[in-house]
């Protein structure tokens, strides 16, 4: 009996190595230079009078807000991360469930579908103050107006994504006596994730941009308000910290999609080909 050699696998699995941090530099260092090249002009036009400290102060006045107030900064940043996420997980659980209902329902879908259609072109964001005066100020207006500005993108994707089940493989399975539950779970929805996750990086954003703007009108704390407090007052450190802070929070939601669809890969394979 011969020993297995072990040099060779390994050799053979040396190189992968390398071509995986060459690609994941690749993707890291051109945006790490482009913030660093924007931050140092950032830097050099505040020093020099290029950018006037009454519209955008010099990036250590921003860095030491950053440092000196970051409790008001957490405690702002948590109540607008609580209202976004809670709407993103509303809007998008609730845009599943009816999705997967009037697909499911030919006469549900004729009857809803069209307005549904429709409600695209309704800005959500002018009902706030509606909403405001309905369930007061505080969380539940916030949560409410970020849920219904979620709802419609992923709604109207997901219709799409049932509806281009490949009708031969659904009639396969219908032919096996496979029952409308199953085919909706086996078929529909593994179709339907590509389109899921193209309206989940919409409402990553989006999201954060509803609770922002509502709060403005209807909250005491928060980034939103944080902002127009600020403005109020013409503290542009803090102004430019709690834009950064909300910004920030909006690419980390948005990261953690791209995660999860990275994870969902399987089910993704066209997700670039929609993106393009």
């Amino acid at each position: 009996m011969t020993d297995i050699p072990l040099v060779p696998a390994m050799a053979a699995a040396g190189p992968d190595e390398p071509s995986r941090i060459g690609a994941l530099l690749g993707a890291v260092l051109p945006p790490a230079a482009c913030l660093l090249g924007l931050v140092l002009l950032w830097a050099v036009g505040s020093a020099t009078g290029l950018i006037p400290f009454y519209f955008l102060p010099a990036p250590q006045a921003v860095a030491l807000e950053f440092v000196n107030n970051t409790e008001v900064l957490v405690r702002h940043g948590t109540a607008t991360l609580t209202e976004a996420l809670s709407g993103f997980v509303i809007g998008n659980a609730t845009a599943v469930v009816a999705a997967a209902v009037l697909s499911s329902v030919p006469a549900l879908r004729d009857m809803f579908y069209p307005y549904a259609l429709v409600s695209r072109a309704i800005p959500i964001i002018v009902f706030a103050p509606v909403v405001v005066v309905l369930l007061g100020r505080g969380y539940p207006p916030i949560i409410a107006i970020v849920s219904f500005t979620v709802y419609f993108p992923t709604f109207l994707n997901m219709m799409r994504g049932l509806a281009a089940v490949d009708a031969d493989l659904d009639e396969l399975l219908h032919t096996f006596s496979a029952s409308r539950r199953q085919r909706l779970f086996l078929v529909s929805f593994p179709t339907a994730v590509p389109y899921f996750f193209a309206a989940l990086k919409i409402s990553a954003s989006s999201c954060f941009i509803s609770a922002l703007v509502t709060e403005w009108i209807g909250a005491n704390v928060g980034l939103g308000y944080l902002v127009v407090v600020s403005s109020q007052y013409f503290k542009l450190a803090s102004l430019w910290a709690a834009i950064f802070t909300s910004a920030g929070l909006t690419l980390s939601l948005l990261g953690l999609v791209h995660v999860a669809e990275h994870l969902c890969g399987r089910f993704t394979a066209t997700a670039a080909e929609m993106d393009a």
